[in-house]
Order: C-alpha cells, then structure tokens, then sequence
C-alpha cells in the first residue's frame, strides 16, 4: 500500500523533464535519466538507513523528504560527461591538458563536440567522430597533440589555457542524443604543474579545487591541502563582538614564509564582507611546523575572553566576519600578466554557515553546527590534513586560540 501511494505522489509531482551539468542525484541507476528504473530502486530502499543512495537529502532513512527531492527530479536528464581534471599551468613545454569522464553507466558518443576556453566562442575544438567514452571511462584532450595542433582536423580556432585561470566549456552542439548541453568550469590561478580536479563533498558538492597529484585518464587524487590551513574560526563571540579571530596553521613539516622574495608579496586572508588582510613586509612572518597564528578583529577585545597560547597574533584592521556565514581564503600571491595586473594563489578557503540556511545547501539541510553562531564556541577543524572546505570536518567546540584544538 506505501509504494502504491509512494507512485501516485511521483506521477503527480512529475516535471517537464530540464538538463544537469552531471547526472542528477535521483537518478540511482547511473543512466542520467530519473525513470521508472531508478523508481524501482528508490520503492526498493524505502525506509532503508542512510547507507542507501535513495538516501538523498543523506540524513535519517529514505523517507518522505527523500520523495520529495525524488520527485522533483522526475524524467529530468543529465549530461553523463563532465570536466574531471585540468592542467592549466603546465611545466616548461610541457602541455595543458583537460580531463572528460563518464559519469554514468552508459557508453557516451562525444564525437562532434565541441572544447573551448572562451564562452563566446564555444566551437574552437570538434572532438573527432566517433570518439566513444564507456561507461565510468576517462579522456584526455591535449594542447600539443589536439586543440593547439594545427595537423589537428578538429582544431578550428588554437588555444591554451592559462596559469591564471579562466574557464573550460564543453559542449554537444547539434548532437541528436543529447543535444545543446553545455558543461564547464571555472578556475583561479594555480602553481607550476598543479592541476584542478573534481572533488565530491559531504554535502553533495563537486568541488573544483587544487589536486595534490596529476592523475591524466584515470581517477583524482585527493585534493591539495596545505602546507598552511585555516583551522578555527570564531565568527560569532558570545560576549564583544569584536572579539573575532580566525586561527591558521602550519600543518607541514617545514618552516613556512607567509611572503614571496621572489615578488616582494605577502599571503593574504580575505573574505567576502571586507577583510583584506596582507601579511608583514618589512618583517616576514615564518611560521614553524605545528604553529599556529591567529589574525583578529580587536586584539584587546580578543584577549579579554579569550587566553590565546603561544601564537603569534595580528589584527586584521577594517572588515567583520559574517555572522550568517561566508567565504574565508588564504591566497599567496601568483604570476603578473601582460597588464601587469597580479594574481593570486589559493592555498586554503573555507565556506562556513552558521547552520540556519537550509535553502543553499543542495540538499534542503544545513550542515554546519548552529552553537558556532554567538552561543560560546567556535569553529574547529577536526582533521587539519584533510579537505578543509567541507562542513564534515569542521565542529563546534570549546575555542583554543592559538592551541591543539579540542
């Protein structure tokens, strides 16, 4: 009797079926399309725990909020095919290169598509006839050998891609299966023979962030992290709120200068409410193995609730944290380009929320501990070697400014 009414409720929320940039989470067969294969599967785990992947909104069982995500997923489609991994700054003569992989369990014809760097000019490389991708398969396309090669058929308008970011857009054209998708990828700037990749979080996120190792045609290595990380934040002091911090640390096992000698630039901590902090020029900060320094608001106001340990401590000037949550990077400082205008690096950022937005996460929950947000604690990071921008390894604790975290 469930799954009879379980029926009836998709038939009657059932949409006109819209693309994804990937396949949508609905669709639990891995054929890029939600039908009735993969509502088969979902009536199957009803009430499964959350080890199911009908488990969709990844909380309690599968239930009705799972039904509903499911429902409004119905007979929408999915592009199988997405942009796993780039080389944007390749060493010497080395080549760019980008990454496709099929995401789906379906063989993919991606002959007659189209690679580009510029979203105005889409068409400047035809990937060749027939170019088949099998089901979970990897495909390498290279500037020397395809979309910069002018013995290349396929080459219509040359380029590379740059060191100081920009964008990859794939598209299918006029392709009778799937026809007018379009799926890119924007990066920043990144370091000699360092690639971006696609990384899956917690939160059902794909993540195109700095990889630590260079993985061409087959699965991502785990992303880059470190050698310095954000890891505490105290955006919401119980008592003065000017009692602000954000606590960095070196998670390596080398001294690490937060200053380039080679462009006279120092690291800097930014967010996006105001803050632009640049580290010490005239004394370069060098932070040793395990250290910890802690950039503040009101260092009187920070000390007077707060007893940091041995850190070194910097006031941050202008700029407040946001309460409601927003996007904290430590960046370091990159290549000039012909305007001579500077880029910049990331090294670590961390989205957090005060755990109140439901509506930006993909998954209708917010997974970011409240207590965080004015009730005494802060923000820590559980594991400082893993992937920092990811609500699953962060927790609310007791603050330790300038110490081990709780």
């Amino acid at each position: 009797m469930v799954k009879g009414r379980f029926i009836l409720i998709v038939a009657m929320l059932a949409l006109c079926p819209i693309a994804w940039a990937d396949c949508p989470p609905g669709d639990l067969n891995r054929d890029c399309r939600v039908n009735g294969a993969d509502l088969l599967l979902f009536s199957r785990d009803w009430l499964a725990g959350m080890e199911s992947d009908a488990n969709l909104n990844r909380a309690g069982s599968v239930d009705a909020h799972d039904l509903a995500l499911f429902a409004n997923e119905w007979q929408q489609t999915g592009c199988p095919i997405v942009i796993n991994e780039i080389l944007a700054h390749a060493h010497a003569e080395a080549s760019d290169w980008v990454e496709l992989h099929n995401v789906s369990s379906v063989p993919v014809d991606i002959g007659g598509w189209f690679l580009s760097d510029n979203p105005n000019d889409l068409q400047r490389y035809r990937i060749a006839d027939g170019t088949i991708m099998e089901p979970n398969s990897y495909f390498v396309l290279y500037e020397t050998i395809h979309f910069a090669n002018p013995f290349d058929p396929g080459m219509i308008v040359p380029f590379a891609f740059t060191e100081n970011g920009e964008g990859v857009y794939l598209s299918s054209g006029d392709d009778p299966c799937r026809p007018e998708y379009l799926v890119s990828e924007e990066f920043g700037a990144s370091a000699t023979s360092y690639s971006f990749g696609r990384y899956l979080t917690s939160a059902g996120d794909c993540h195109f962030v700095t990889m630590a190792d260079l993985t061409p045609g087959r699965a991502n290595s785990y992303p880059l992290v470190g050698p310095i990380v954000i890891d505490e934040i105290m955006y919401h002091p119980q008592g003065d709120a000017d009692a602000e911090y954000v606590e960095l640390l070196n998670i390596s096992k080398e001294p690490v200068t937060l200053f380039d000698f080679s462009c006279n630039e120092p690291w800097r901590l930014t967010d996006d409410s105001g803050i632009d902090y640049r580290f010490p020029t005239d004394a370069p900060v060098t932070l040793d193995p395990g250290r910890h320094v802690l950039l503040v608001r009101d260092p009187i106001a920070m000390q007077q609730y707060f007893v940091p340990a041995d850190a070194t401590v910097f006031d941050w000037g202008s700029g407040k944290l946001a309460n409601q949550g927003e996007t904290l990077r430590l960046i370091k400082p990159g290549d000039v380009d012909d305007r001579g205008v500077r880029y910049w690096i990331e090294v670590d950022r961390v989205t957090y929320s005060d755990g109140s937005h439901p509506e930006t996460f993909k998954h209708g929950i917010d997974p970011w501990p409240v207590e965080a947000d004015g009730r005494g604690l802060s923000l820590n990071r559980l594991f400082p070697s893993r992937y920092g921008n990811d609500p699953n390894n962060w927790h609310a604790t007791i603050p330790t400014p300038g110490a081990v975290n709780d």
